[in-house]
């Protein structure tokens, strides 16, 4: 079923490298290729500012690069926002922006565009992990509070999400902060493998395989996995532990391969080829201490592999009998489900509970988010803000206002 021929369009943020090339962008960037390949299904028009050597424009997909090529997030942002200035990037009639994050929507407040904004997860979280609490103050202080006040709608990925944003902005409306589901694409599932991962990655045809995906970054705590992996190696257990992702844990974890001989290590690799990892791995690892909604849940419901987790994201709703379980982060709790999901094998590969696969169906997150951003749209018409005549200094520092083109 298709939306109504009116499109908007949308100005989608991401931190990726662009949309063709190598994952690099975590859940992220899967969101948005993912909402790029569904868009004129759901009767959107797409242009996407992220990072990459080479503009596009498909049928409803345009690509503009911020930066050919970018070594962090925060560079990106200053980027962004100088792109916005400078560039004279032209905006079409009647967008809407949808930014992946606080700090996206901050950076394009100069486009005086009606804003929704998708929270993935509390940011400030995020930043007091990475990289300590005055980061997450500052954050806090600063760019959070004006991105909330712009939002036309703050989508929540979850409930928690959603209850942080509500108690922490009570004098909010409530209904600007909207509950939604986060989907994947069930036919990217379909006929894996449809390559030899195994073969391609050195892996022993006979041993079980034990999957972590994720970056490795603090919040995604692989040390847990390790130390859980090791105690399952000293019980006996044979096994090969393969961990999908770089960052800056990669050193740590590199230091080890040569006293772990179970452990491979793949930095990085093509999205196609991680689903093909799921389709013939025996259990997923998810060990993180903090995620608003892993993605790579949802990928490995939709590949049928049971999944180990913490009470991270969704967790909790998703996981139960044959879907996987939720342990707490103790490394011999963790090997204790780890070993019991590679003896059980409970899940026949390729099924999806029907509930979990309505859940778990992008189509369906795509119209809801098609929906908002076209009632955003039409609010935004209806009542124009006016955009007082200030300096240009002042006016940069201004987040409230919307003007329409």
């Amino acid at each position: 079923m298709t939306l109504p021929s009116i499109r908007p369009q949308s100005i989608i943020v991401p931190f990726s490298a662009s949309l063709d090339g190598p994952d690099v962008g975590g859940g992220v960037q899967t969101f948005v290729r993912m909402l790029c390949a569904v868009s004129s299904e759901v009767g959107l028009e797409v242009t996407v500012l992220g990072v990459g050597p080479h503009e596009s424009h498909g049928s409803s997909v345009h690509f503009s690069p911020v930066l050919a090529s970018v070594r962090s997030e925060s560079e990106y942002v200053r980027a962004l926002q100088k792109f916005v200035r400078t560039r004279k990037f032209r905006v079409p009639e009647e967008s809407v922006v949808l930014a992946n994050a606080e700090h996206y929507s901050w950076a394009l407040r100069n486009l005086h565009l009606p804003t929704v904004l998708l929270a993935h997860g509390v940011v400030a979280q995020t930043l007091r992990i990475r990289r300590g609490r005055l980061s997450a103050l500052l954050f806090r202080a600063f760019i959070e509070p004006r991105a909330i006040k712009n939002a036309r709608r703050v989508i929540c990925v979850t409930d928690r999400v959603r209850e942080y944003y509500t108690r922490r902005y009570h004098r909010e409306p409530e209904e600007k902060f909207v509950s939604m589901s986060i989907g994947v694409e069930l036919g990217a599932f379909e006929h894996r493998p449809k390559g030899s991962p195994r073969q391609d990655f050195a892996i022993d045809e006979e041993s079980s395989i034990i999957l972590f995906v994720g970056r490795l970054s603090p919040e995604k705590n692989v040390s847990l996995f390790l130390a859980a992996c090791d105690y399952l190696a000293s019980s006996g257990q044979k096994f090969n532990a393969v961990v999908v992702g770089e960052g800056p844990e990669g050193d740590r974890l590199a230091a080890t391969l040569s006293s772990r001989p179970w452990l491979r290590w793949i930095p990085r690799t093509s999205h196609d080829q991680v689903l093909d990892l799921m389709a013939v791995a025996n259990v997923l690892a998810i060990t993180s201490t903090y995620e608003g909604l892993p993605i790579v849940l949802l990928e490995a419901l939709g590949s049928g592999l049971p999944v180990v987790s913490t009470d991270v994201g969704r967790a909790r709703h998703f996981l139960r009998g044959s879907t996987g379980v939720v342990v707490e982060p103790d490394p011999a709790a963790f090997s204790r489900a780890l070993r019991d999901a590679l003896s059980a094998r409970l899940v026949k590969r390729g099924s999806i509970d029907p509930a979990i696969r309505t859940a778990i169906d992008f189509r369906n997150t795509a119209r809801s988010i098609a929906t908002i951003l076209r009632q955003v749209r039409d609010e935004a018409s209806a009542r124009p803000a006016v955009i007082p005549h200030a300096p240009q200094r002042s006016s940069d520092d201004k987040l409230g206002g919307v003007r329409m083109r």
